[in-house]
């Protein structure tokens, strides 16, 4: 190796270890202008670029830098790594055969090359990787817990049982391996076995957040609300959420609240503050001054909501405040019991001027019934496949005698098609330009009769605003709507439609059609 290129090379690596990455960098940069393909200096480029936080910069450092085959597996490996980091699936995945040619049992390969394979959405080839890591690893309980996770995600839950079961025999203490497996179970409504693997993780950490919130979404599911608000609380300490406000000002419904302030901020969904902000004026009765804190998009609808003296968007300066509380906290804090949740009905309502813009929609329909259906909701929620339906497997519907409008505002591609088709024959007013707001959304679900939904924040608005509606529900849904009922205790004009079988829809948009013909 040249010599000026080995010092400089040696003065970068004494800089990247003071963190000084810039100059690091810079001494780098001088050596690819001698030799541009410097392997080396390419790798060092890509720890810096790391370290900086720029990944898909490391990517492109480490990509060239692994070109020659005769790259070694670490340097193939690094280079794969930050490939996932960056978000370049594809090619990390390639880094990681190319490592596995060489080594065909290289265990952190197989196990990086299923994640990104997972991210890809080629669940079947991720499979068939972490086949081959328990095959030559079968005493390894990370393997077998991978691949229950896997299968879990491919809805395989039969499979999904017996990898958690081997994670477990292998690993008595694996607490994550407990908790998945009563979340399958759950999924399998074998909710006795579920509560039984919930309650063996906690026995052997009793702080595991994880363990406890899913105890806590299950009681729910069942019913059993003191034991389930309780444990709910554990959801900021599961790693998913968080309000950055002192536990040292929560309010736990223990504390006098007679000339206090308190400051009820929204969690999670849309739905959820429209749930929940029914709860508000039992703080307000206490003598609290109760500001709430909403969602932005919610904000022009529940302003001046009663009960509060004031109502914020989430991203307005925090008021000064003596307490705080969690939206859905409130149920724990208030002692909240099924008998509780119906109140005054409805509870939010929409402005009259907003009301007026809409009725043009209806100008032309004469008296036949007004129908708002929702057959998808956002993207990004977690559970979206099982909740969202197709809007073609809803084709029956629309052949009733009914004005039906869409309140979908963000219409998926692989539902525009159905909805221009269906708009030119006349059977659906397709408003989504006009959906800018929640307030908007309100003024037209006030025009209508019924309204047909998936669960999605649009279902707790008519159920807010006292309209009736047909929820259509997956095999197992949120917890919210419990199991083995067509009502719901919290809303009193909701009717429950459930799938019988998981992932078909068939029989609930059956029953849904015949429900409409009997309606009309």
């Amino acid at each position: 190796m040249n010599h000026d290129i080995a010092q400089r090379l040696a003065d970068a690596q004494q800089k990247f270890a003071a963190g000084q990455f810039d100059g690091a960098a810079a001494l780098l940069h001088d050596i690819l202008s001698i030799e541009p393909d410097h392997n080396e200096a390419l790798e060092a480029l890509g720890y810096v670029a790391a370290k900086q936080g720029d990944y898909a910069r490391a990517a492109d450092y480490a990509m060239r830098a692994a070109l020659p085959a005769s790259t070694n597996a670490q340097q193939l490996h690094f280079a794969a790594h930050l490939c996932q980091m960056a978000g370049r699936h594809a090619e990390a995945i390639a880094l990681f055969d190319r490592v596995l040619a060489a080594y065909p049992d290289h265990a952190e390969a197989l196990h990086g090359a299923t994640m990104s394979l997972v991210q890809t959405g080629d669940h079947e080839r991720a499979l068939q990787y972490l086949a081959r890591l328990t095959q030559r690893y079968p005493r390894s309980a990370e393997a077998h817990y991978n691949r229950g996770t896997l299968l879990g995600q491919m809805e395989r839950h039969e499979e999904e049982l017996v990898a958690y079961r081997q994670a477990i025999a292998l690993k008595p203490n694996f607490v994550r391996a407990h908790v998945n497996l009563g979340v399958a179970l759950r999924d399998l409504h074998r909710f006795d076995e579920a509560l039984q693997q919930f309650k063996k993780a906690v026995s052997i950490d009793t702080n595991d957040a994880g363990a406890r919130t899913n105890r806590a979404q299950t009681n729910l599911l069942l019913g059993e609300f003191e034991h389930g608000w309780r444990e709910y609380e554990w959801r900021w300490l599961d790693g998913t959420m968080s309000h950055d406000l002192p536990d040292s000002t929560l309010w736990t419904g223990k504390q006098p609240l007679e000339y206090k302030t308190v400051l009820v901020h929204c969690e999670q969904g849309y739905g959820d503050t429209l749930q929940f902000i029914r709860f508000v004026d039992r703080l307000s009765a206490k003598g609290a001054r109760v500001i709430v804190r909403v969602q932005d998009a919610l904000l022009s609808l529940l302003h001046g909501y009663p009960g509060a003296a004031d109502v914020i968007g989430e991203t307005a300066p925090l008021p000064v405040f003596d307490y705080h509380i969690p939206m859905l906290s409130l149920a724990f804090a208030l002692k909240i019991r099924e008998a509780h949740f119906v109140g005054e009905s409805p509870y939010v309502h929409a402005d009259q001027q907003w009301v007026e813009q809409w009725d043009d929609v209806f100008r032309q329909g004469g008296t036949r019934l007004r129908v708002g259906i929702v057959w998808s909701g956002s993207r990004t929620h977690l559970n979206d496949r099982n909740r969202s339906v197709p809007l073609a497997q809803l084709s029956p519907l629309f052949d009733a005698n009914a004005q039906f409008v869409s309140l979908v505002k963000d219409v998926r591609d692989i539902d525009r098609a159905g909805i221009d088709e269906l708009v030119q024959r006349g059977v659906l007013r397709d408003v989504s330009d006009r959906l800018t707001t929640f307030a908007d959304t309100a003024a037209l679900v006030t025009q209508l009769d019924l309204v047909i939904s998936v669960d999605t924040a649009v279902a707790h608005l008519a159920g807010a605003l006292g309209k009736p509606v047909w929820l259509a529900l997956p095999f197992t849904p949120d917890w919210r709507w419990q199991l083995n009922r067509d009502d719901s205790p919290w809303y009193p004009h909701m009717r429950l439609f459930r799938q019988s079988t998981r992932n078909d829809w068939s029989d609930v948009v059956r029953n849904l059609q015949a429900a409409l013909e009997a309606r009309i």
